[in-house]
């Protein structure tokens, strides 16, 4: 990424600028925004994901959470929940700890107990974590960053309120948060100009096209792989000028390229991004056609024993049942994504599988009820088998809440007592909460 000659690694370098340059030299700044455009958001994973390794150029010390926020009242908890989960799975830390490169000074134990105690705080507690993680830094004098990138927000009015809370507590000393902001919509716009001397607003004019394109023809261009990239950014293009003729040209050469290229997997991948390029001309018949061929190719790479297909298989699959569902036939691209969720659980990819679940029953609800039935019941029973870190932040309460709302009595019972134990006690009013503010949802991302 600290190439000098690769062109998405200079945008990087852009934003490691502005926050060298503007944020660094001030010291008491707890709250900073970025404002970005939001196709651009992947550039910012990026961006956080090198600042948490040994790679990162800006002094601060990121913890980057992506727990999706879901109301006000348990965010904080969830925040706490996931840092303390990131924390022990961490085993490049761990193995730090085991070999005494690393101290344990922050105490961990105290805010797991706390974390079971309803009555607790969660917005103080998670400024305590702050404080006490930060103070326990082999190099105390660097600020402590908590990053946030939630890829759903259910209400982002709520969203700016959580915020204000946590600033009107006061964020400990070396420490800030880190958000993230629309360009056009500048939601939270009324949090800089009310705290403006604690918050600081960040917005780096980047050229990602240019780039993109740049990335796409560097390399020899004798390699399949770059004759690859080129298609892509072709195809793309020319969906954006709704230059159908022109997509097919591309389509079709990326095709003729990775089948050359003797790689399955890149040949499968040919066909998922082909495919799915021709959603917005409608063209329902080529695309089950690439779809399928596609398919076929992709479970020959996994058989040929390539586990990087995973993906490619699962993003086709989706694919299969969402022209199904455009095509309105409703029955098999229910069943399509039901293949699709068990294709995630056999890839061990729980949450995945849930949200797909979910996708599923909810689609089928009103055509066929006794389906649904059946569909919601495997969704519930499947998570209910999986580990609890695997459910937290994940679609399980929403499918437990439905199942819940399904069933008979003493099922109900059953349900209430697991989903305590995952959620707490109040684990109904947060889903009511959550359904009620989805209701004027917003997603930044």
């Amino acid at each position: 990424m600290n190439s000098e000659h690769n062109p998405v690694a200079l945008l990087v370098g852009q934003l490691q600028n502005a926050w060298q340059q503007q944020v660094v030299p001030e010291p008491q700044i707890r709250w900073v925004r970025w404002v970005i455009k939001p196709e651009q958001a992947r550039l910012y994973e990026g961006f956080l994901k090198l600042e948490s390794t040994e790679h990162g150029s800006i002094p601060d010390i990121p913890v980057v959470l992506l727990t999706p926020f879901e109301d006000s009242k348990y965010h904080s908890k969830a925040l706490i929940q996931d840092w303390i989960s990131s924390y022990e799975k961490d085993q490049n830390t761990q193995e730090r700890l085991a070999s005494n490169a690393l101290t344990n000074d922050w105490n961990l134990s105290y805010f797991k107990e706390k974390l079971n105690d309803d009555s607790a705080d969660f917005d103080q507690l998670l400024l305590e974590l702050l404080k006490n993680f930060q103070k326990a830094m082999p190099d105390a004098k660097r600020h402590l960053v908590l990053c946030l990138f939630p890829y759903t927000i259910q209400s982002v009015a709520v969203y700016q309120n959580w915020m204000d809370t946590l600033l009107g507590l006061g964020l400990p000393e070396k420490t800030r948060l880190m958000v993230f902001d629309q360009v056009e919509q500048n939601y939270f716009e009324p949090l800089q100009t009310k705290y403006k001397t604690l918050a600081k607003s960040l917005s780096v004019s980047l050229d990602l096209d240019g780039a993109m394109q740049k990335l796409a023809r560097s390399g020899d261009p004798n390699d399949p792989e770059v004759q690859f990239r080129q298609c892509m950014l072709e195809m793309g293009n020319s969906a954006a000028k709704n230059n159908r003729k022109r997509l097919h040209l591309w389509g079709e050469k990326g095709l003729e390229v990775t089948q050359k290229s003797g790689n399955k997997t890149a040949f499968a991948t040919a066909h998922a991004v082909y495919a799915g390029m021709l959603f917005q001309f409608k063209e329902y018949d080529t695309i089950d056609r690439l779809l399928q061929r596609g398919c076929t190719i992709a479970k020959q790479a996994k058989q040929a024993g390539d586990e990087t297909v995973n993906a490619i298989l699962l993003q086709i699959q989706g694919y299969m049942a969402a022209s199904a569902h455009h095509q309105k036939d409703i029955d098999k691209a229910t069943d399509l994504f039901c293949e699709q969720a068990e294709m995630a659980a056999a890839f061990r990819m729980g949450q995945q599988a849930l949200s797909i679940y979910c996708t599923a029953y909810t689609l089928i609800q009103k055509k066929n009820p006794d389906r649904y039935n059946e569909v919601l019941k495997r969704a519930y029973t499947y998570g209910k088998g999986l580990p609890l870190e695997t459910l937290r932040s994940s679609a399980m309460l929403q499918v437990a809440w439905d199942y819940y709302n399904a069933t008979e009595t003493d099922i109900q019972k059953k349900i209430d007592v697991f989903m305590k134990e995952l959620e707490g006690k109040a684990w109904k009013e947060k889903i009511a909460s959550q359904e009620q503010a989805l209701k004027a949802g917003i997603s930044l991302t």
